[in-house]
C-alpha cells in the first residue's frame, strides 16, 4: 500500500540535448536558440547530439551512462546499494544494430540486454527496470518510480531516459508524412509537423530530504491513461490526456488555481496540438502560461519526458518559462497562453504532460509548496478473476493464429492488419474476457499492464527489411506503427475501452513485477480491473500468459 505521507523529492539532474549539456541547453533556450539543423544523413531537420563513446558500449548506451554517471557523482548515491533502483525509459534503444544484419538479431538489440549492460557498468545491486511506452516512456517512468518510493520498496530511484536517431526511426516517422520541412513550430497556425531529436537525461528521485535539490521540488502526483481511440492518432476530444492531467493533479492535491505553468508534449503535428488544447482547457489550465520545448531540441522520443521534466524543474526555480520556439499565432480550438518569448508565473507548481502512439498519455505534477496531498482509503483486496495462456502449436504462427481467431466467430477485419504479437494478444484477451469480462467497471477504471523480452523486435525486423530496400515510396506506416511494443496494449485499449494505466515493461524473464504492479493498482484504488501478464513473440515463437485482476 502506498504511504501517502512520504515526500518524493527531485535530486540531482543531468541532460544532453542538441543544444549541449544542461547548462548549455538552459542558456540556449534563454537566448532563444534553436538546436535543430538540416541533417544530410537523414535529409531532414533534426536535433543531433555529439556523443563520446564509452569503450564496449553503443552510442545509445554511452549517452545514458554519461547522464547517470553525472547524477551519481553529484548526489553521492550509488547503484551498488540495494535501496537504489534504476529505471530506464527508451523507445528503441539500440535498434540501429538491425541495420547491419536484421536476419541475425544482435544480442544488444534487445532492450533488456542493453539495460543489463548499463547496470553492469555501475555494478548495480538491482536489475534495471525498463519501460518502453512510446513517447510517454519518460513520464511513465516517473509515475512508476514514484509509486515504488511511496510503497517503500527503495529510498532512491534514478530515472534515465534516452533515444538516439537512426534511419530506422527517421524513415518510420517520415512514412507518416509527419516531418516538418523546417524546424517545428508547436501550436503555430502554420505548423506542418514535428522535428526529431535525440537526447538523454537522468534524474534522482529520493525520499531523503538531505539528498534533495536545494529548491526541494516534489514529484507530487502522476497518472497514466489511454485514449482508447486510435493507435497512431490522438483522440479528437482530448479526454484521455485530460484524465491523466486531472488524476495527477488530484493526487498532488492541487487545483488549477495552484498551477503556475504547463509544459506539454507539443509536437507541432496538427492533431496533437489541437487535442492538447482541448485537454488543457478541460483541466481549466488554458489560462496558465504554457510552452513546448520541441522547437529548441526536437521531439526526443522516450528521452523527452525525462529531459523536459528536468527543464521544468529549472523553470520552476527561475520563475519564468522559456518561449515556444517558432510560435507566432495559434489556430488551436482553445486558445492557450503560448508565447515565443519568456513568460513569468507566480505559482511554484507545474504540470508536465506527454502523449504517444498506442493512445497513451501521462502527466506528472511538480510542486514547491507543502500541502495536503490526495489520499486513498484502506488497502483494497484483489482477486484473480480469470487467467488464460495462448496454446503452443507445431504449425506456423500464421496458420495457428488464423485458426484461433476463426474459433472466436468474429468478423473484425482489423485483426488481419495487426502485427503478429498484437494478433496473439488479441486472441488471448478475447478468451480471457470470455471467462470473466470487465462487467460494469468504467473505462477509466480499467488498466492493462504487460511485459515481454523482445519488445517489438519481430516487427522491427520487418520494418528494417523495408528500410534496407530504400524504396522510392519509403517505409510503410502500417508496419512502422507496430515497432512500438506498447501498441499491442493500445490495440486492446481500443477494442475493450481501457482508459486507465497501460504500461509496458521489458525484462529478460517473466518475473512477478507486472503482477505486483497490477495488484498495487487495485490496492491503491487506481483501478478496479487490470489485464496483466506476459506477451512475447519473436521469429515464430510465442508466449502469451495473462490474468484479469479485479477488486473484491
Amino acid at each position: 500500500m502506498a504511504n501517502k505521507g512520504v515526500d518524493i523529492y527531485i535530486g540531482a539532474t543531468s541532460l544532453t540535448t542538441a543544444l549541449g549539456n544542461k547548462r548549455a541547453t538552459l542558456d540556449g533556450m534563454h537566448r532563444g536558440e534553436c538546436g535543430l539543423r538540416f541533417s544530410n544523413r537523414y535529409a531532414m531537420y533534426a536535433g543531433e547530439v555529439d556523443v563520446t563513446l564509452k569503450e564496449g558500449y553503443t552510442r545509445f548506451e554511452s549517452m545514458l551512462i554519461a547522464e547517470i554517471e553525472s547524477v551519481v557523482q553529484q548526489s553521492g548515491i550509488t547503484l551498488m546499494s540495494g535501496d537504489t533502483q534504476l529505471i530506464i525509459s527508451t523507445t528503441k534503444g539500440n535498434v540501429e544494430l538491425l541495420a547491419d544484419d536484421c536476419e541475425n538479431i544482435a544480442a544488444r538489440a534487445f532492450l533488456y540486454t542493453s539495460a543489463e549492460a548499463i547496470s553492469d557498468y555501475f555494478n548495480a545491486a538491482n536489475r534495471a527496470i525498463v519501460i518502453s511506452n512510446a513517447c510517454i516512456s519518460g513520464v511513465s517512468a516517473f509515475v512508476v518510480a514514484r509509486e515504488k518510493l511511496l510503497r517503500g520498496e527503495c529510498k532512491h530511484v534514478i530515472v534515465a531516459g534516452g533515444d538516439a536517431l537512426c534511419e530506422f526511426i527517421t524513415s518510420g516517422f517520415a512514412s507518416f508524412k509527419s516531418i516538418s520541412a523546417q524546424p517545428c513550430r508547436p501550436y503555430d497556425a502554420a505548423r506542418d509537423g514535428l522535428t526529431l531529436g535525440e537526447a538523454a537525461g537522468a534524474v534522482l528521485l529520493t525520499t531523503d530530504y538531505v539528498k534533495a535539490d536545494a529548491a526541494h521540488i516534489l514529484l507530487a502526483g502522476g497518472a497514466i491513461t489511454n485514449d482508447a481511440n486510435h493507435i497512431s492518432g490522438p483522440s479528437r476530444t482530448g479526454d484521455g490526456l485530460y484524465y491523466a492531467i486531472s488524476e495527477a493533479m488530484r493526487e498532488a492535491g492541487v487545483s488549477s488555481e495552484d498551477v503556475g505553468f504547463v509544459n506539454t508534449h507539443g509536437t507541432a503535428t496538427r492533431y496533437n496540438d489541437e487535442m492538447e488544447s482541448k485537454a488543457v482547457a478541460w483541466a481549466q489550465l488554458d489560462g496558465k502560461p504554457l510552452n513546448s520545448l520541441k522547437g529548441h531540441i526536437g521531439h526526443t522520443l522516450a528521452a523527452s519526458g525525462v529531459v523536459e521534466t528536468i527543464l521544468c524543474v529549472e523553470q520552476l526555480k527561475q520563475g519564468y518559462i522559456f518561449g515556444t520556439m517558432g510560435f507566432s499565432a495559434s489556430d488551436t480550438p482553445h486558445q492557450l497562453m503560448v508565447s515565443a518569448t519568456e513568460q513569468h508565473f507566480d505559482k511554484r507548481c507545474c504540470v508536465k504532460s506527454a502523449s504517444g502512439f498506442g493512445g497513451c498519455n501521462a502527466a506528472i505534477v511538480l510542486d514547491m509548496e507543502c500541502r495536503e496531498r490526495g489520499t486513498v482509503g484502506d488497502k483494497r483486496a484483489w482477486r484473480v478473476a480469470a487467467e488464460y495462456t495462448l496454446p503452443h502449436a507445431e504449425q506456423p504462427f500464421a496458420e495457428f493464429i488464423r485458426s484461433e481467431f476463426k474459433s472466436l466467430d468474429q468478423s473484425n477485419m482489423k485483426f488481419y492488419k495487426m502485427s503478429d504479437m498484437c494478433k496473439a494478444l488479441y486472441v488471448a484477451v478475447e478468451q480471457l474476457l470470455r471467462i470473466e469480462d470487465f462487467g460494469d467497471v468504467p473505462p477509466t477504471r480499467r488498466a492493462i499492464i504487460l511485459a515481454n523480452r523482445s519488445a517489438s523486435l519481430d516487427t522491427d525486423v520487418a520494418h528494417q527489411r523495408i528500410v534496407n530496400q530504400h524504396l522510392a515510396e519509403g517505409a510503410s506506416p502500417a508496419v512502422f506503427v507496430y515497432t512500438l511494443a506498447n501498441v499491442a496494449a493500445g490495440e486492446m485499449c481500443i477494442r475493450h475501452k481501457i482508459q486507465g494505466d497501460n504500461t509496458f515493461f521489458i525484462e529478460n524473464t517473466h518475473s512477478e513485477m507486472v503482477h505486483q504492479q497490477a495488484q498495487h493498482l487495485i490496492e491503491s484504488g487506481r483501478a478496479d480491473a487490470v489485464i496483466c501478464g506476459w506477451c512475447d513473440l519473436l521469429q515464430e515463437s510465442w508466449n502469451v500468459d495473462i490474468k484479469l485482476y479485479k477488486n473484491n
